[in-house]
């Protein structure tokens, strides 16, 4: 199937993300990153992709488990989308081009790469009770 017909059957901020990341769906309707240096890099399912929100695939793009993605999407009211641009810094940005989570609370950048040092529950919880804390004390 032809990958711009899939591609609307996904909101816009998702067909931007997979513009970003150059995907394109596989015979199996898998989208997934080709270059013709590198091995084939597979993120999810077309399926998948229709039923889950836009952070949760740039999450998966970033190899974050599904623990992360859940927390984030439920507590997302507490975030912002930043960006690093050379030349101005942190600037906003919509979910799509997300690189960075701005925590409002606490006025602390989350680096998304950074999640994925975070590898088991129990470091998770941890790191999460400490941005409640922060959340706690900027009251």
């Amino acid at each position: 199937m032809d990958d711009e017909i899939l591609k609307n059957e996904l909101s816009l901020d998702k067909r931007k993300l997979l513009n970003k990341y150059n995907l394109t769906c596989s015979e199996d309707y898998i989208w997934e990153f080709r270059h013709s240096k590198y091995h084939t890099v597979k993120y999810f399912s077309h399926k998948f992709a229709k039923k889950h929100s836009t952070l949760a695939l740039v999450f998966y793009i970033n190899r974050l488990c599904y623990a992360k993605i859940k927390y984030f999407e439920e507590n997302f009211y507490k975030y912002e989308s930043y960006k690093y641009i050379f030349k101005n810094g942190f600037s906003k940005c919509d979910i799509y081009d997300m690189e960075f989570l701005f925590h409002k609370p606490s006025k602390n950048f989350i680096d998304i790469r950074s999640l994925r040092e975070i590898k088991s529950i129990e470091e998770f919880k941890n790191f999460c009770k400490v941005l409640e804390e922060l959340e706690r004390s900027s009251i």
